[in-house]
């Protein structure tokens, strides 16, 4: 009989041991307070400089080489995106052409997923989105990679539009921004969103929005939003950004008004607007639920952010990180408190800092 009973319970510690190790997390967790900061340093293209920062929020110790202190190598070239999922984080390196997954208590790298095509050649991701224990990866190879997060490896492919940067999945569909970016000097930019079906991993249909759709977000009633970047010929712009949404059931695309998105993030049903044309850079936020425009300008205290470089928002916390550069020299990051004023900055970070990731 104890020996039946050791077994059951060996048996019980296994299962439960194996259960541990799937990281499909519930989608739509409740926000938790943040530790410490993750940021992603995009560096120079080409120049294989990319960094990943840490910021303890609570000693207030900022690690400038965080990924490069904890795995003893560098992250690589050019980091496009950055996502937290589970307990590990999912960096995108587009030069490079890997994946970097990273555990989120230690930052040590769990794995490298290289993002080669059938002949070897480099696929470009891009972005990264997730959803029932998998990572989804755009690349300009004019596919979208699916990774399973228990065996850390590439398990499928669809092909979507040209050169698909944005991507994000709502009611069991992954809709993909299909820029054609890599046609911009003949202007053959593609127009569309492609719908994939989450189950059968196959492209259903595409959706016309207008020229270089780049972003794109889904919001809690379904709809989606998109914005097309500004399309310039030289100094010259001949086509200005703008903030589209799309109804799903009858796929009417609307334009919303008096928005042209640099760089947005989406947040609690918000969207937080970088617009920035050369001659004036603000922050609007975009009410999704409301459809309309909630905050003209988020900044209250009279900070200037002459570059501003891409934006993160704590749900929890609703704190507002801008990111700040020069294309040269390390660029810093501001944090604003929900009450729209600066709250503290973080100076000379990476070059390039971009995504600003929450650890609890």
């Amino acid at each position: 009989m104890k020996k039946i009973i050791f077994s059951l319970m060996a048996f019980t510690a296994l299962f439960l041991a194996s259960c541990s190790d799937v990281d499909n997390p519930i989608e739509n967790n409740i926000p938790k307070e943040a530790k410490k900061l993750l940021i992603l340093n995009e560096g120079g293209m080409g120049q294989n400089n990319s960094t990943l920062a840490q910021y303890d929020l609570e000693s207030g110790v900022l690690d400038k080489n965080y990924f490069l202190t904890v795995n003893k190598r560098g992250l690589g070239d050019t980091g496009n995106d950055m996502l937290r999922y589970g307990s590990k984080i999912y960096v995108v390196m587009n030069v490079s052409s890997t994946i970097e997954i990273i555990d989120g208590k230690n930052g040590k790298s769990l794995k490298q997923i290289a993002m080669k095509t059938a002949d070897g050649k480099s696929k470009q991701p891009r972005r990264v989105a997730a959803y029932g224990g998998k990572v989804y990866v755009t690349s300009f190879d004019d596919t979208v990679t699916r990774i399973d997060t228990l065996s850390l490896s590439i398990d499928g492919s669809a092909t979507v539009g040209r050169d698909p940067e944005g991507i994000c999945i709502k009611n069991n569909k992954i809709y993909v921004a299909n820029s054609g970016g890599l046609d911009f000097e003949t202007g053959n930019y593609d127009t569309t969103v492609s719908v994939v079906d989450i189950k059968s991993f196959k492209e259903e249909k595409k959706i016309e929005v207008g020229k270089n759709p780049v972003h794109i977000f889904a919001d809690s009633q379904g709809d989606i939003y998109v914005a097309t970047s500004a399309i310039w010929q030289g100094w010259t712009k001949v086509a200005d950004a703008s903030l589209k949404k799309i109804n799903v059931s009858t796929e009417k695309v609307e334009t919303i008004e008096n928005i042209q998105p640099n760089k947005l993030t989406y947040v609690n049903d918000k969207a937080y607007i970088i617009i920035d044309d050369y001659s004036q850079s603000l922050i609007t936020v975009y009410d999704c639920l409301n459809e309309k425009i909630a905050i003209q300008n988020f900044i209250t205290d009279g900070t200037k952010i002459p570059t501003p470089y891409n934006i993160s928002v704590d749900a929890f916390s609703g704190d507002v990180f801008l990111t700040e550069t020069d294309y040269t020299n390390p660029g810093n990051v501001h944090c604003f408190d929900k009450n729209r004023k600066l709250k503290y900055s973080l100076k000379a970070v990476g070059i390039n800092p971009t995504f600003v990731a929450f650890l609890n």
